[in-house]
C-alpha cells in the first residue's frame, strides 16, 4: 500500500506515518546488522560452519576402508587383489602380518624367508605373485579367466589373462629407454616385466629422444661403417638407430661388455648377451620405442 502511493502519487510531499514504518521495517530486514540484529551475523556463520563440519564427518568415516583383522590391508584389497584372509592378519602363519609382508616385498601366501613377491609363484602358473598383483590376476588360481591357458602363458604371449569376455584380447607392448639411468624397460599392459642395463650414444653421437617404433628386424646385422656385426638388430629410426646386442667383430670378439651402464655407442642402444635376444623375440615390428 505504501509502495503503491510512493510510485503512483509522487505529488504527495508528506507520506502517512505507516509509510515510514514500512520503510524502516524493510530496511531492517535488508540490513540485519542494524538495530536489534547487531552481532547475529557472525554467530550465524559460525553455526553454519559447525553444521557443515558435522555433516561431513560421516562421509569421511564411511569412505575409510575396512580392515577387519587390522593387518594394514583393507578387506577389499584382501579379497579382490591379494587373496588373503580378511579375519586372519597372518594368512601364511609365518609370524608377519599380511600388510608387513606386502610392504616389504614378500608373499603373504607362502611362508619362509625365500617367499619374495618377485620369485614366489603360489599357483605355479609361471607368473610370480608380484606380477599377478600388478596384472590383477588371482595368485591362487593358475587360470584366472578360465580360458584353458595359464596366466603365465597368456602374459608370455601378450594376452590379457583377466578378460573373460574377449579371450583373444592382446595387451599393448612397449620398450622404454632411460638415457639418464641407462636402463631399458620391457612393458606389457603398463606393467614392467623386466629391466635391463644398456649403453646408449655418447655425447658426440647421442641416441635421439622421442617416441618411435620398431621398423625392421634382423638376427645378425652387418655395419659397413664400423666393420662389425650387430646381433639381434631392431631399427627404430630411419637414420639407422637401433637396439642390438653388444657389437661383435668378425673374429668373434664381443665389444663393450664392461660398458653397459655407460653411454659409449654411436647412437644405438646396446644390450647384453641374453637380454638382446629376449627383447628381439618379444617385440614385433611396430612395437613402440620411447626414449627419454
Amino acid at each position: 500500500m505504501a509502495q503503491r502511493l510512493c510510485h503512483c502519487e509522487p505529488q504527495r510531499s508528506s507520506p502517512p506515518t505507516s509509510f515510514w514504518l514500512d520503510q524502516d521495517q524493510t530496511s531492517r530486514r535488508s540490513n540485519p546488522g542494524r538495530g536489534q540484529n547487531d552481532g547475529r551475523r557472525p554467530l550465524d556463520i559460525l553455526l553454519l560452519a559447525v553444521m557443515l563440519v558435522l555433516l561431513a564427518l560421516p562421509l569421511h568415516a564411511q569412505a575409510s576402508p575396512i580392515d577387519s583383522d587390522g593387518d594394514g590391508l583393507s578387506d577389499e584389497q584382501e579379497t579382490t587383489l591379494y587373496r588373503t584372509a580378511t579375519h586372519n592378519p597372518d594368512t601364511d602363519g609365518d609370524g608377519y602380518s599380511d600388510g608387513q609382508e606386502i610392504k616389504n616385498g614378500f608373499s603373504p601366501l607362502l611362508p619362509g624367508p625365500q617367499s619374495k613377491l618377485s620369485t614366489s609363484d603360489t599357483d605355479r602358473d609361471g607368473l610370480s605373485d608380484g606380477l599377478e598383483y600388478k596384472f590383477k590376476t588371482d595368485p591362487t588360481n593358475p587360470d584366472t579367466d578360465g580360458d584353458g591357458y595359464s596366466d603365465g602363458a597368456e602374459i608370455h604371449n601378450g594376452y590379457d589373462p583377466t578378460d573373460k569376455m574377449d579371450r583373444d584380447k592382446k595387451l599393448p607392448r612397449q620398450i622404454e629407454i632411460d638415457l639418464k639411468g641407462q636402463r631399458m624397460k620391457k612393458i606389457l599392459g603398463g606393467v614392467v616385466l623386466a629391466e635391463y642395463k644398456i649403453s646408449t650414444g655418447k655425447w658426440k653421437t647421442p641416441t635421439p629422444k622421442g617416441t618411435f617404433k620398431v621398423l625392421n628386424k634382423t638376427p645378425r646385422a652387418w655395419s659397413k661403417a664400423y666393420g662389425l656385426y650387430m646381433p639381434w638388430w631392431m631399427a627404430f629410426t630411419a637414420q639407422g638407430h637401433g637396439i642390438h646386442e653388444l657389437p661383435e667383430w668378425p673374429n668373434g670378439y664381443k665389444e663393450g661388455t664392461n660398458h653397459l651402464g655407460t653411454p659409449v655407442s654411436h647412437g644405438c642402444v646396446r644390450l647384453g648377451i641374453g637380454p638382446a635376444k629376449e627383447m628381439y623375440d618379444w617385440a614385433p615390428i611396430g612395437t613402440p620405442v620411447v626414449v627419454r
